[in-house]
């Protein structure tokens, strides 16, 4: 069967602004100000198509200029999104502030629910989800939507990775589980959601066992300067954190998910994955936005040596 990746979720405007100097708070911040295709499921889209793997990409675009800038954006880049529909609603935009080092100072998302993928939205497409070789999504979606998703996967023995996005987004998987998913990528803070219910008998560390019991087959941890954790409930290692120039963290995390599909759909084993993850994220950290444009494989693999 000949690879084809389906990536389900949001199309965002992204407006970065890098102040000039240490950003304070309730005032004014001189900045320069940056203006992205974004959304978290939009960007590992990107990421892959880049590195030559067939994409679909199934989302609501705005119904806008700017939900059509971002739909010819995708067309550009190779991804196809002939499965992806227009809503009724204004496209969604991310802002976020990062200080002149690169990171991130804080972040808000103004999105209309209209643009979100739900259920009758999949249902409809069920014919081409099954034919995919594996499918990513995030916890943009509702919980009624991951609950169709991880039982349509399970149904058709198809991979499901999930970006957990952050820790309000998270509660929705969590909610979700048990379920039948194949690799989740939580930092800390998300990690802190799975299994809060019981909050009293799982500790940090319990929460990933935790989670290998609930049905989740790889559990990928970002300890972002102190790299990552992963674990498949029989082997956990850790990996450093890739030495880079930075720019920007913006978008890291999707480029690191990025890398570790790349890896894991040329047949590479978890260790190899994790790097090449490391070193798509480090390839974007050094530059401005959440997409290195002028990704190409010659080119992660260059950033891959340098990974220890």
């Amino acid at each position: 069967m000949d690879t084809r990746v389906v990536c389900i979720g949001l199309a965002l405007v992204d407006l970065t602004f890098k102040t000039h100097t240490s950003p304070r708070l309730r005032t004014s911040n001189p900045s320069i100000m940056f203006r992205t295709a974004g959304g978290v499921t939009r960007n590992i889209a990107h990421h892959l198509s880049l590195l030559n793997i067939p994409v679909q990409f199934i989302t609501v675009f705005g119904n806008d200029h700017d939900g059509e800038w971002l739909n010819r954006e995708c067309r550009k880049a190779g991804i196809q999104t002939v499965l992806s529909i227009t809503g009724d609603q204004p496209s969604g935009i991310y802002c976020s502030l990062i200080d002149p080092a690169g990171d991130l100072i804080i972040g808000a998302v103004s999105n209309p629910p209209g643009n979100i993928p739900d259920s009758q939205l999949l249902e409809a497409r069920k014919e081409s989800l099954s034919s995919a070789t594996c499918i990513v999504s995030d916890c943009n979606l509702s919980t009624d939507t991951l609950t169709w998703l991880t039982e349509f996967c399970d149904s058709e023995n198809i991979p499901l990775f999930i970006e957990t996005v952050s820790s309000l987004k998270a509660k929705n998987l969590n909610d979700v589980l048990p379920g039948n998913i194949f690799l989740i990528k939580p930092n800390r803070d998300e990690l802190e959601v799975f299994g809060s219910e019981n909050d009293s008998y799982y500790s940090t560390e319990e929460r990933i066992p935790w989670l290998h019991n609930k049905g989740v087959k790889n559990v990928w941890l970002s300890l972002g300067e102190k790299g990552s954790l992963f674990s498949d409930g029989r082997e956990t290692f850790l990996t450093p954190a890739p030495v880079v120039h930075l720019t920007d963290t913006t978008g890291a995390g999707d480029a690191a998910m990025s890398g570790w599909i790349w890896a894991w759909l040329q047949g590479k084993n978890p260790r190899e994955c994790v790097r090449y993850g490391h070193a798509l994220a480090g390839a974007v950290m050094e530059v401005s936005g959440a997409v290195r444009k002028d990704l190409r494989i010659p080119l992660l693999k260059e950033y891959y040596q340098k990974i220890k």
